[in-house]
Formats: C-alpha cells, sequence, structure tokens
C-alpha cells in the first residue's frame, strides 16, 4: 500500500483550524469572562449576610467588570468588587477585625474563597463549553 501525504498542505489546514478557533475564543472571551463574575457575585450574595441596620449593604452593592484589555501583557480578566459605597469594607469582612486586646472585634467571613470555591464547577463547566464549542466548530 502506498501512501502519499502533503505534508505542508496538511499542516497549513492544522494551523487554519487553530487560528479560527482562536479567533471563536477571543470573541467569546468577554461573554465568558462577564457570565463567570456573574457567578461570582451571586455566590458572594448568598454568603454575605445583611443587617437590619439602615446602610448599603455590602451583597446589595457588587460590581462586576472585565479587566485587562488596556494592559500592555493583553491578558484580560475579571473584577468582582464592592461599589461605591462598601469598596473599603470588603477586606474588614472578609478578613474580621479584632480588638486592641487581641479580642474578635468583627469575625472572619471569608466570603471571597467560599464564594469562589462554590463558583468554580459553574465556571469550570462555562469553559468546558466554550472548548466544545470551538473543537466542533
Amino acid at each position: 500500500m502506498n501512501v502519499n501525504m502533503d505534508y505542508k498542505q496538511a499542516l497549513n489546514g492544522m494551523i487554519t483550524d487553530v487560528l479560527r478557533s482562536g479567533q471563536i475564543l477571543e470573541s467569546e472571551q468577554e461573554a465568558l469572562l462577564t457570565n463567570a463574575g456573574k457567578i461570582i457575585k451571586k455566590e458572594v450574595r448568598e454568603i454575605v449576610p445583611k443587617s437590619n441596620e439602615m446602610h448599603t449593604h455590602l451583597r446589595d452593592d457588587i460590581k462586576v467588570s472585565v479587566r485587562g484589555k488596556k494592559r500592555k501583557t493583553g491578558v484580560t480578566g475579571v473584577s468582582v468588587y464592592g461599589g461605591d459605597d462598601t469598596w473599603r469594607k470588603w477586606h474588614l469582612i472578609d478578613d474580621g477585625t479584632r480588638n486592641p486586646d487581641g479580642s474578635v472585634h468583627t469575625p472572619a467571613l471569608h466570603f471571597s474563597s467560599k464564594a469562589m470555591e462554590k463558583a468554580t464547577p459553574k465556571i469550570e463547566s462555562l469553559v468546558n463549553d466554550l472548548v466544545r464549542k470551538v473543537t466542533e466548530a
């Protein structure tokens, strides 16, 4: 049996497929990151309690934005953070605070790591769906 294969043509076809997959990934990247941020936001809202005090609560002032387009590195990511009224308080609620005598003033909630733990499987599912979409295209 004699097999003739044009390696150049096969390699060019593979390169074209990879480039097309990269273009699809790039066009879907912002939507994927936005959806991932929304998932994390939802998990934070479920973890952080709401007090009876009349002020803006952390759980009601969460922002999501896709970042990195202007950076020189070209690395894009998603940020989930407190809004105008609560951004200063996130680390205090997440890490907790202590009194000068060492006793606990505000117990640590560690909501950021808990939210990421709960959101990771859902985000991985989003990524897997995108990879499946790209490989089937």
